[in-house]
């Protein structure tokens, strides 16, 4: 059922994986998981869909998250577990030991596609480098990003398209450094100061990175 298995790291990593989707190499979601499926999600999970096509907006798994957070291009979310106390009609939360980060990452193309998609990783397996990446996947080489097909950003009065630069290399998995403004550099911003819709927060975050004010 999964899209993908891997970590996405950038938005050239979605994008790639998106097109991959429109050519027929990858599968998009169809629908919303059954209960089997949700309890398969794993590290590497990666899920792209349709909005139209599925009949979906707003994607659920069944699991518990925290708020949102910008990092980078993407949201971001740490999964909970829940403990009640015993005297407590309320639940206290707290991140779960070695508990999956889900991020999402949304985009309308020229086609007016809505399109999204969904990663789950644990900080572990991205330090030791154990997903792959799309942007490095062998598989995923000959595939060509059409020009004009994915706009950077949906449209926003006031705040002119941007195209997505594809470098001819892509930067080492582990490499920090910024290089021509292609790589994003991740931001922490927490959701009390971000007061806009999920897909708004997304577009702000990027246009922040890619310096377009």
């Amino acid at each position: 059922m999964e899209t993908y298995h891997g970590y996405v790291k950038t938005p050239q990593d979605a994008i790639l994986l998106f097109e991959a989707c429109r050519i027929g190499f990858l599968s998009r979601i169809q629908r919303r998981l059954s209960e089997k499926e949700r309890s398969s999600i794993r590290s590497g999970s990666v899920f792209v869909w349709d909005e139209r096509e599925a009949g979906m907006r707003r994607w659920t798994d069944g699991k518990s998250w925290s708020a949102s957070r910008v990092s980078g291009s993407f949201l971001t979310y740490r999964e909970l577990e829940s403990k009640r106390k015993s005297n407590s009609p309320t639940e206290q939360c707290r991140y779960k030991h070695g508990g999956l980060v889900k991020q999402s990452f949304s985009i309308t193309t020229t086609a007016h596609q809505k399109l999204h998609l969904i990663c789950y990783y644990t900080k572990a397996d991205v330090i030791s480098e154990k997903l792959q990446i799309p942007m490095n996947d062998e598989k995923l080489k000959g595939i060509i990003i059409p020009k004009g097909m994915y706009p950077e950003t949906s449209n926003v009065d006031g705040v002119p398209q941007h195209q997505l630069p594809f470098p001819a290399s892509y930067p080492p998995q582990n490499s920090s450094s910024v290089s021509n403004g292609h790589q994003l550099p991740p931001q922490d911003i927490p959701w009390e100061k971000i007061r806009n819709t999920e897909d708004q927060r997304q577009l702000e975050a990027i246009y922040t990175n890619l310096k377009l004010f």
